[in-house]
C-alpha cells in the first residue's frame, strides 16, 4: 500500500491535483521555517536571561549561620 499516490498527467483532471499538492508543499515548507525561526528566538532568549542559583552550597550555608549564629538552641 502505497502512502503517496503520483497522479497521472494523462488523466485530464490531474493538473489540479497537482496544483494541490504543490500548495501543501508551500504550506509546509512555510510552516516548517516558521517553526525554526521561533526556535532560534526561543534560544537566543534563553541564553540572555540571568540564571539563578535557586539553592545555596552548604559553605554558603554554613558561613550565613555562622555570621548570625546558630539559634536552633
Amino acid at each position: 500500500m502505497d502512502i503517496f499516490t503520483v497522479p497521472s498527467p494523462d488523466d485530464p483532471g490531474m493538473g489540479y491535483a497537482y496544483l494541490v499538492m504543490t500548495l501543501v508543499f508551500i504550506a509546509a515548507s512555510f510552516s516548517v521555517y516558521r517553526f525554526k525561526k521561533a526556535n532560534r528566538k526561543k534560544e537566543k532568549q534563553a541564553e540572555s536571561l540571568p540564571v539563578y542559583d535557586m539553592y545555596e552550597t552548604k559553605e554558603e550555608h554554613d558561613s550565613k549561620t555562622a555570621s548570625k549564629g546558630d539559634r536552633s538552641e
